[in-house]
């Protein structure tokens, strides 16, 4: 129950139907979803985890409101940190971190052909974070795994609303396969171009992001 409502609720939020920085009843979400608070309960705290809404003390939730700015800055540490990430990844990787990471490339290539070439967002946004942590934790630096996992909470949101509605041409694939095969060959500099233009290409998406987010938020 506690799934479905989640499901429910994220589907809201990012179709607009929930607006930013609007306050959510608990009351009347409970009543809409035919739910007790405490599934829906469970439901808000892993929404905000994802940083689609925030909590604030005495107060409840408010979907969280775009702060591209934000979002813009953290992408800059985020490209400081996973061109460390490849490069150390050329260095410390063993072959078995080497098959994890070939393997995720094969689920990615799998999930696109089993869905016609247009897999699901949710399925699109896992693996894409998850082959990122699959790379940071070849690097066998536990600070970099540490300070990386915070900096892609944050950019939760503007990570979902990126696949969502701005990369219509699904290029995360052919940028993440050039990622892996430049670590699965040691090639140092051409993993670190590979994590950087990766970035870039999210940078590059964020000033069409407002412009959607800006659009949502005046259509009734």
């Amino acid at each position: 129950m506690r799934e479905s409502t989640y499901s429910q609720l994220k589907d809201l939020i990012l179709s607009g139907q929930l607006r930013p920085s609007e306050r959510l009843s608990e009351n009347t979400l409970a009543k809409r979803f035919g739910v007790s608070r405490t599934p829906l309960r469970e439901a808000l705290m892993k929404l905000e985890e994802e940083g689609l809404i925030v909590g604030q003390r005495n107060l409840g939730y408010t979907v969280t409101d775009l702060d591209v700015t934000k979002f813009c800055n953290l992408l800059v540490v985020r490209e400081a940190l996973d061109v460390c990430a490849a490069q150390l990844a050329c260095e410390m990787a063993t072959e078995e971190d080497l098959d994890r990471l070939r393997g995720v490339i094969a689920q990615m290539i799998e999930l696109k052909e089993t869905t016609n070439g247009a897999p699901s967002d949710a399925a699109r946004l896992d693996l894409g974070l998850y082959i990122h942590r699959v790379i940071v934790e070849s690097t066998r630096n536990e600070a970099l795994v540490r300070v990386t996992d915070q900096v892609y909470q944050q950019l939760r949101l503007a990570l979902w609303l990126e696949v969502l509605w701005v990369d219509l041409e699904h290029t995360d694939l052919d940028e993440h396969r050039a990622i892996a095969d430049a670590i699965c060959a040691r090639d140092r500099e051409a993993a670190a171009n590979a994590a950087r233009a990766h970035v870039q290409s999210s940078l590059k998406n964020m000033s069409k992001l407002q412009r959607i987010w800006a659009h949502r938020r005046t259509v009734d």
